[in-house]
């Protein structure tokens, strides 16, 4: 049984053979089993975002079942997220805290006889099961988007097309 095994193994055939299996490793190594980026969705700028993340924004985005179709979707918005984060971090656009407090006072819904209100707000706040510190952040993230846009397209000027 093994005299076939050794008669094979000093041909020519099973230098070829073992050089066909042997040249791949030496010059590209492992591959993709080395390369430690298996829950890599994207990458933007150097920056690697997990498949944690993606799911973190589906979870905080996508009400009921996510569908086949829908996935590709959900990964345009979240790398546009991502790419609009990355232009605010890139012109600098702020926020502070009185700015904010002022933008939270004039809002229609949380006014009572043309003033603000506490309650008002209170009760948005426990109607829409969020905590004002979630709230806040999503109301900063969309100011800054503002802030971001009214910044490019300000100064654009329409083409004579």
């Amino acid at each position: 049984m093994l005299g076939p095994i050794r008669k094979f193994s000093t041909s020519i055939y099973a230098k070829v053979l073992l050089a066909v299996i042997i040249i791949p490793f030496v010059f590209w190594g492992m591959g993709g089993l080395s390369s430690g980026n298996k829950n890599i969705v994207v990458v933007i700028d150097k920056e690697k975002y997990t498949s944690q993340q993606f799911t973190n924004f589906i979870n905080r985005t996508a009400t009921g079942k996510v569908e086949s179709g829908q996935v590709e979707q959900l990964l345009s918005a979240f790398i546009g997220e991502k790419l609009i984060e990355k232009e605010i971090e890139y012109f600098g656009i702020q926020l502070n805290d009185n700015s904010l407090a002022q933008l939270i006072k004039h809002q229609k819904g949380f006014k009572r006889n043309n003033e603000f209100s506490r309650t008002e707000y209170e009760k948005f706040l426990l109607k829409n099961n969020i905590t004002a510190v979630t709230f806040e952040t999503i109301l900063s993230k969309e100011e800054k988007k503002k802030q971001l846009l009214d910044l490019i397209g300000g100064g654009v000027s329409p083409s004579n097309f």
